[in-house]
């Protein structure tokens, strides 16, 4: 199949999903914003580049900051009847949906990211104009979130037959418990002694993802337990936020026992410190069923999560991880001090997790599916064209 990917060549999940399917042998183009200059493995890298005339529509004169996810519609749909791809797969129904809908007599998938339909579309009457328009123009639609289809109905009132979720699963080759050789080279390298538990914050540092409440609970939890340390992993999230949260540890004097991780980390890593720690935490606004939340449960880190539908259908309280009021940091700090007071949790936590991610979260089984969706569309849209069926 040739396949052009509508999406931000620097996430982790494009580049990841490009390299799957160039690696199964389709023609890869992706189509993205600047400034993105390094294409995933096999896929080639394409910046459709808006006229003076339309940047200054969608810069000058359109409400920010939705300018450009609407007005980059031409110069993406110029690239996209040059290319004519079989499929046109758009990543992130804000941003990139808009583009999607206009991509003319296409088979069109979206996936929602889960920011962009939980919280962005009921935000802003522009967002969710964006957002519904690419949801009822797509074929299909496909995420990594059970009960998508049921929300997806509800909230935006689209047919469930268009919708197909599935866990896209991760790679068990890299995240697994095995790593604890690396993991301890790690504690050493922050200076973390072999006996302190350590809570890791993996999301994205920006408001979003609930930072701040994970570090207004972690400052009265170190304040308790004297031997507790912290580590925040900044991903693709911003430095000067981080900033913010450096300086309110500081201010609390725990500088020397909270650590930051700048750099951009790779998959083998993340997986190392998921191995040093003894629990994550995750609390942001809305959330799909989260990529990371599989890969801490796959490495045996014991989840402390904020009590989401999508996180429901992997773990249950008490048996498998622990669950707090979503944004209420004094209720995160006592889950934490719960874990800490018996942590025999984790490894219990542990064995039940490797079980369900083993089952339900095999990235090289479940990714697979993805090629059957696309066949599935172009079928449908073929029986359509010859008066055999609706789409």
């Amino acid at each position: 199949m040739r396949i052009a990917f509508l999406a931000n060549a620097d996430n982790i999940h494009t580049r990841r999903w490009a390299e799957f399917l160039a690696g199964r042998g389709h023609e890869m183009h992706l189509l993205c914003d600047p400034p993105a200059d390094s294409p995933p493995r096999g896929a080639r890298l394409i910046h459709p580049e808006m006229n003076l005339l339309t940047k200054i529509l969608a810069f000058k004169l359109f409400p920010r900051p939705y300018g450009n996810n609407f007005y980059k519609r031409f110069p993406y749909r110029r690239e996209l009847d040059k290319l004519n791809p079989d499929i046109v797969h758009g990543f992130e129904a804000l941003g990139y949906g808009y583009a999607l809908a206009s991509a003319g007599p296409r088979v069109k998938i979206l996936t929602p990211w889960g920011n962009d339909i939980l919280h962005d579309a009921r935000r802003s009457a522009i967002a969710r104009f964006l957002v519904t328009r690419a949801l009822r123009s797509a074929d299909v639609i496909t995420t990594n979130c059970p009960g998508l289809d049921i929300y997806l109905k509800k909230e935006f009132q689209i047919p469930e037959r268009k919708i197909r979720p599935f866990s896209w699963g991760v790679d068990l080759t890299v995240f697994h418990a095995g790593h604890k050789d690396a993991a301890a080279r790690r504690r050493a390298e922050l200076g973390i002694p072999p006996d302190a538990p350590v809570i890791l914050s993996p999301r994205m540092m920006k408001p979003y993802w609930g930072i701040r409440v994970i570090a207004k609970a972690l400052q009265s939890v170190m304040n308790q337990k004297r031997d507790v340390r912290a580590v925040f992993i900044r991903g693709a999230g911003d430095a000067t936020f981080e900033e913010e949260i450096r300086t309110g540890f500081a201010a609390s004097g725990l500088s020397g026992r909270v650590h930051f991780i700048a750099q951009y980390l790779s998959e083998k890593e993340v997986a190392e410190f998921f191995n040093m720690a003894d629990a994550f935490v995750s609390c942001p606004e809305s959330d799909l069923l989260s990529i990371t939340l599989l890969e801490g449960m796959a490495c045996g880190c014991a989840p402390v999560l904020a009590e989401l539908e999508a996180y429901k259908s992997r773990i249950l309280h008490g048996k498998n991880g622990l669950f707090f009021p979503p944004g209420d940091s004094a209720a995160l700090a006592n889950r934490l001090m719960e874990f800490l007071s018996h942590l025999d949790l984790k490894d219990r936590f542990a064995g039940e997790n490797a079980r369900i991610i083993r089952e339900k979260d095999d990235w090289r089984r479940n990714a697979l599916l993805m090629e059957d969706i696309y066949r599935e569309a172009l079928e449908r849209r073929g029986r359509h064209r010859n008066g055999g069926g609706s789409c």
